[in-house]
């Protein structure tokens, strides 16, 4: 049986806003050691230390628009031992640490004397008839969360709650077992418009367990429900801290939609509850991840909020960032796009008080920023929001195949890969717009409306860009890429000659695309076009262009605005570039290409 023990922070002056809450969550990259008891290494462990601190930096001094930063969240074995405890605890005792404030994190492994140390702690609570130290045998670690509490006064207490129900690699192990906690701490107070709020904190598996013929979350809302005698209480808010390198994983989700049926324990509310999932990090720095990552915040279908269309830093999840997971899609549900490491900073906005009909219409999370870790720059953790496009397009941007890397045996290969660290770096710092122009230009026939919908056309588009820039930078001076209307900007014969690189179903569908949708060029136009076999365009097909000696001019005709556009193939612009000797060859055989 798992045991819940009511906290009542009332009685420490603790209230907190009616209206929303600012949050802040870390999501660290741990490295573990390979055994048990797994604890960050010893390599890692100051990189560890250093981020508990920015996480700390930024909570006291918050962008998310609150008063102050209520909830700081440190996921599941991302606080190193008795020093890092000691850290957050020494941080949140100063008197510029802001009162009535919460503070949860996950400790990584603690052997049986270290977890007694902790606990005889000043103001430390535990457990104790079920979870004190005399219960841990000496074969036993711990894996347990803390929750600081700063009350009113200024007084800090802090509760310790070990994971109930091990995960397989924390059961599967070789030496030692991981002790079992048998109680969940559960808080309660009121928000500042009198109405009650409860909060609690569960480790990563404890979400799916089972204990006792009950999963965990049950005992906390049955724990709610048989209180709630002749009346309904509500649970405000549950942090989950995970490990979880499948955070989309159908068991979690499940358990999500099972939790807000509230026909189970119908006197524990849940319909204005906000989870809040806290994982580690699939990188060490912003990327894609495969793994870990998939922080979120999901509410019931009953909370009244709008699905964001494609606001910043997160999304209105749905099959495409839930691994092809439709089990969320009647919630409403937010995932932080950012999966390598970083800290998230947001104000979570309480449904109950959202006003019914059209001017009560409201996004769950505001102020949604990502910081970095570590002191790293990436415009994907710039300690601002960050847009879809911009997330999606760096992304992409890591993970494009190098030409000289797919043509090593080329003569031009070195300063092929030059060209493509400089394009790359360019491509990197433009604007938003200027990423949404990009796509949009470069993709023929696509029909995504937000970047969240941005798929394979859209990639092959940019990858068909970046490759096109990257040989002409070899044979031309570069003057930009990914400003304003066009992919880049080039020097030949001493002319500024505007680059649009396109791909599509045709040769000729591209060429009709850049027509409708590119600006009318008001300087020379090269336009390289891409066919799904990547074909050559040959001059037999026909040829709406003049020779390139009159089209690098100056005198344009004024009456037909694309009279300085002039076309090239990418398999034509990929053969010259394999065959070139020396960048001479690329501007010369272009030269001679288009002239013919």
């Amino acid at each position: 049986m798992i045991h819940i023990e009511t906290i009542d922070l009332s009685l420490r002056g603790v209230i907190l806003p009616a209206d929303r809450v600012g949050v802040v969550v870390a999501q660290p990259y741990v490295t573990l050691t390979a055994a048990e008891p797994f604890r960050c290494t010893v390599e890692s462990k100051p990189q560890q230390m250093a981020m508990i601190r920015e996480v700390l930096a930024i909570s006291k001094n918050p962008s998310h628009h609150c008063e102050k930063t209520h909830f700081t969240l440190f996921p599941e074995y991302s606080i190193p031992g008795i020093d890092g405890i000691q850290l957050i605890e020494d941080a949140i005792s100063e008197a510029e640490w802001p009162c009535a404030t919460v503070v949860v994190g996950g400790v990584d492994a603690l052997t049986r004397e270290e977890y007694t140390q902790i606990l005889n702690e000043e103001n430390t609570h535990v457990d104790e008839g079920r979870n004190g130290p005399v219960h841990v045998q000496t074969d036993e670690w711990v894996n347990c969360a803390v929750t600081w509490i700063k009350s009113a006064e200024g007084v800090v207490e802090r509760w310790v709650q070990p994971k109930l129900h091990p995960a397989w690699p924390e059961m599967d192990t070789n030496y030692q077992y991981m002790f079992k906690g048998h109680s969940i701490f559960l808080f309660k107070g009121l928000l500042d418009n009198e109405t009650p709020f409860r909060f609690g904190t569960l480790i990563c598996f404890d979400w799916v367990s089972t204990i006792d013929m009950l999963r965990a979350p049950d005992w906390l809302l049955r724990a709610i429900h048989d209180e709630a005698i002749g009346c309904q209480l509500p649970l405000s808010w549950l942090f989950v801290i995970q490990r979880n390198k499948k955070p989309s994983h159908t068991a979690f989700l499940t358990e999500v939609t099972r939790f807000f049926d509230q026909t189970q324990f119908p006197n524990a509310l849940r319909d204005r509850a906000g989870i809040v999932f806290a994982n580690n990090a699939g990188a060490p720095k912003p990327s894609r991840v495969t793994t870990y990552g998939g922080c979120s915040v999901v509410f019931s279908n009953r909370s009244g909020f709008c699905d964001p269309t494609c606001v910043p830093t997160y999304a209105a999840a749905g099959t495409r960032y839930r691994g092809g997971s439709e089990i969320l899609n009647t919630l409403c549900d937010n995932y932080f796009r950012e999966g390598g490491a970083c800290i998230h900073s947001f104000a979570l906005v309480n449904p109950g008080s959202l006003v019914p009909g059209a001017g009560g219409r409201a996004l769950p999370l505001e102020y949604a920023r990502v910081y970095p870790v570590g002191g790293q720059r990436d415009v994907r953790a710039p300690g601002a929001e960050v847009p879809a496009c911009v997330k999606w397009f760096n992304d992409e941007l890591d993970e494009i195949p190098k030409l000289s890397d797919q043509y090593g045996n080329a003569p031009l290969v070195a300063q092929v890969a030059d060209a493509h660290g400089s394009n790359v770096l360019s491509l990197r710092s433009i604007s938003a717009m200027d990423v949404n122009h990009v796509i949009k230009m470069a993709t023929q026939g696509a029909t995504a409306a937000t970047a969240d919908e941005w798929r394979d056309a859209e990639s092959s588009a940019l990858q068909h860009v970046l490759n096109s820039v990257d040989i002409l930078r070899v044979g031309f001076e570069v003057l930009s890429v990914g400003v304003g209307s066009v992919h880049a900007s080039i020097e030949i014969r001493g002319v500024v000659v505007d680059v649009l690189a396109v791909t599509g179903q045709t040769h000729e569908k591209c060429i009709t695309h850049a027509q409708q949708l590119a600006l009318s060029p008001n300087r020379p136009m090269l336009l390289v076009t891409r066919d799904p076999d990547n074909t050559e365009w040959l001059q037999v097909y026909g040829n709406f262009l003049t020779r390139l000696a009159q089209q690098v001019q100056t005198d344009r005709d004024i009456t037909d605005p694309w009279s300085g556009m002039f076309h090239f193939g990418y398999q034509n612009l990929l053969t010259l570039f394999r065959t070139a000797n020396t960048a001479n060859d690329i501007s010369g055989g272009f030269n001679d290409a288009l002239s013919s």
